[in-house]
C-alpha cells in the first residue's frame, strides 16, 4: 500500500436465512444506511466466500452468528469482539452449517498471503437457528446496539455525506424497528 492510497476496508456479515444465522446479513444492511462510502459491504452465505474479496483489503472486518462464549465487550451481552489471530476466534464455532468455518477461512488466507494485516471478528451469541424463522426475541431487542458498537470499528461517516449519522452531528442512532418505515 503506498501512502498515499487510502486503507482498504471490507466488512462482512456472514448468514443465512435461518433464524439468528441472519445477524449478519442484517448488520450489513444498517451499515449501508450510514456507513462510509470506502467502506465496502458484502453479505457472504458462507465464510470461504471471503476468499475472493481479500485482494487488495487492509482491514477486515466479520460479523457472524456463533455459539454462545464469554462477552468480550461491555455494550451487550449477545457480542463478542476479537482481533485475529486469537485463540478464542481460532476455536469459535459456527453457529450454523458452514463446511469451511471463519477460522479455517482466515488460516487459509494467512497461508495464501491474502489475509489483511488487520482482521476483526464479531460473533453474535446466536439462540435460534430454525428454517427462515425471525430473530429471536432476545437478538431482536439487541440488534441495534450491536449495529452501533459494529459501527466503532466500521469508522465515523466523513463530513457532508447526508444520512442519519450527520443528522445526528456524526453519531448514528438507529431508529427503533418499524420506526423508520412509519416514518417515511
Amino acid at each position: 500500500m503506498s501512502s498515499q492510497s487510502q486503507p482498504r476496508t471490507l466488512f462482512a456479515g456472514i448468514g443465512s436465512p435461518h433464524g439468528d444465522d441472519r445477524i449478519g446479513w442484517l448488520v450489513a444492511d444498517a451499515l449501508r444506511e450510514f456507513a462510509r462510502t470506502d467502506i465496502e459491504i458484502r453479505e457472504a452465505a458462507t465464510p470461504s466466500d471471503l476468499l475472493d474479496w481479500l485482494e487488495g483489503i487492509d482491514r477486515l472486518i466479520v460479523c457472524d452468528a456463533c455459539t454462545s462464549a464469554p462477552s468480550t465487550t461491555s455494550t451487550d451481552h449477545a457480542l463478542h469482539r476479537w482481533e485475529w489471530p486469537t485463540q478464542e476466534v481460532a476455536t469459535l464455532r459456527s453457529a450454523n452449517s458452514h463446511a469451511f468455518g471463519l477460522p479455517q477461512v482466515l488460516q487459509l488466507a494467512e497461508r495464501l498471503g491474502t489475509l489483511p494485516p488487520v482482521v476483526i471478528v464479531f460473533g453474535v451469541a446466536a439462540e435460534s437457528f430454525d428454517a427462515f424463522a425471525e430473530l429471536s426475541p432476545n437478538l431482536a431487542a439487541a440488534q441495534d446496539a450491536i449495529v452501533q458498537r459494529i459501527a466503532i470499528d466500521v469508522g465515523p461517516v466523513p463530513t457532508g455525506r447526508r444520512n442519519e449519522a450527520n443528522a445526528n452531528n456524526g453519531r448514528w442512532e438507529p431508529a427503533l424497528r418499524g420506526e423508520a418505515s412509519r416514518n417515511a
